[in-house]
């Protein structure tokens, strides 16, 4: 058995994985519910702890915000507290509970968890697009991760976009996250309607609901999202030619009708050569069973590599 941990922004989920039976418990404590940085490691080791004494665990895989594998730590920008910094979490657990330990950028914990239990186990190579609040991507090439030299690689929503002027989360302009994404949705209505602030737009599951009722405003948000995120995937199939482009996110679970747009949108871009030989999926997995799945496949690996 394995522990899978995924570190949200809301919540922090504990995961004990049997290979053969799947999930066999479940744990989760509020990562914002704590007085500081220090106090919230407590009480994720207090976690592991009690479950690695309750359970015979073998190994412990994490998924986590801001992962940078060239130093093995994570700090996590967006938590609330005054004193993140970056934080070597894997051999803190090792020190504290003696069990192998390793970390994954979040992102990257999906690709893992689509390539052992989601349509990724029907293909060697593929590229998993992860649609939400943003926009990320994790590479499996040859049944393995490639998450680069340090961690990042993925980073598909901050790729630049031609005549995009919108500032990013991250500081940059044209990011394409700026528009394939929730907040992009958003932001391409408000511009559309002349609305004040993307804030004054309705949640993106309405704009889908009313576009499929026929409004205008909204078939046009969703048909120019999907025109230049096909149009972005061609770069990535250029360049990695993988044999899949697989589907996920919130987002994702409303792509169906605008698949055919994408994938024309893509292959139009694509070299004569390239086109007709990827495969465009939208996955089974829930967004939750990624989420603590893709720190237990990681936990798995490591494993295998302790065998």
């Amino acid at each position: 058995m394995v522990l899978g941990i995924d570190i949200g922004g809301t919540n922090t989920e504990f995961a004990v994985v049997d290979s053969t039976k799947g999930i066999l418990h479940t744990e989760k404590i509020k990562t914002k519910g704590h007085d500081s940085f220090l106090n919230y490691i407590e009480n994720l080791t207090d976690v592991v702890k009690l479950l690695s004494s309750n359970y015979s665990i073998s190994s412990i895989g994490i998924g986590a915000p801001n992962f940078d594998s060239y130093s093995n730590t994570f700090s996590p920008v967006n938590f609330p507290w005054s004193d993140v910094a970056p934080f070597n979490l894997a051999k803190h657990l090792e020190h504290e509970v003696c069990i192998p330990t390793s970390v994954v950028n979040d992102a990257n914990a999906v690709a893992l968890a689509e390539n052992r239990y989601g349509i990724g186990r029907s293909v060697n190579s593929f590229v998993i697009i992860t649609i939400g609040t943003g926009l990320g991507a994790g590479i499996v090439i040859n049944n393995k991760l490639f998450d680069g030299s340090y961690g990042y690689a993925g980073e598909f929503g901050h790729t630049k976009v031609e005549n995009i002027d919108r500032t990013c989360n991250c500081g940059g302009v044209g990011c394409l996250e700026t528009v394939v994404s929730a907040n992009g949705i958003k932001r391409t209505y408000a511009k559309k309607m002349n609305l004040r602030s993307p804030e004054d737009s309705p949640v993106v599951r309405t704009i889908f609901e009313e576009a499929r009722k026929g409004d205008k405003i909204c078939t046009e948000t969703l048909e120019y999202t999907f025109q230049v995120l096909g149009k972005k995937l061609s770069d990535l199939i250029h360049i990695l030619t993988p044999e899949a482009i697989i589907f996920c996110g919130n987002i994702s679970k409303s792509l169906d009708i605008y698949m055919p747009l994408v994938k024309k949108e893509c292959e139009r871009n694509l070299l004569n050569n390239m086109r007709g030989k990827t495969k465009y999926m939208i996955s089974e997995l829930l967004d939750r069973q990624m989420n603590l799945l893709g720190p237990a496949s990681l936990a798995f690996n490591k494993k295998l590599d302790f065998a």
